[in-house]
């Protein structure tokens, strides 16, 4: 199972294990959840590149994702709006396939 948490008040993504859903190269639940953390990532990474963020941590191994960064005070909400609009592709995998992934949030 792919267990997906939002840290919201850290700015922080984990994605880790394996869906399971059906055989390496045909798992369409772990090919989702992988599109999203790779776009959380390149969202991150880009961010960091226009001085929006500091300290951005995008560690992308298989069975296993880290994303986070500390974004600066001007650029918060806008920092916050990425974070939750790729959530709720999680929340949507989450809910069609809860036997293969499951998400999260914590923090307020």
């Amino acid at each position: 199972m792919i267990e997906v948490t939002y840290y919201r008040e850290h700015n922080r993504l984990t994605v880790t294990g394996h869906a399971k859903s059906d055989e390496y190269g045909k798992d369409l639940v772990c090919a989702a959840a992988s599109a999203l953390a790779l776009t959380m990532a390149a969202n991150v990474g880009q961010m960091a590149s226009k001085g929006y963020v500091l300290d951005p941590v995008t560690k992308l191994e298989e069975g296993h994702a880290e994303i986070s960064c500390n974004p600066r005070t001007r650029y918060r909400a806008s920092v916050k709006q990425v974070f939750v609009s790729v959530c709720v592709g999680f929340e949507i995998l989450a809910s069609q396939w809860p036997e293969y992934i499951s998400y999260s949030v914590r923090g307020w």
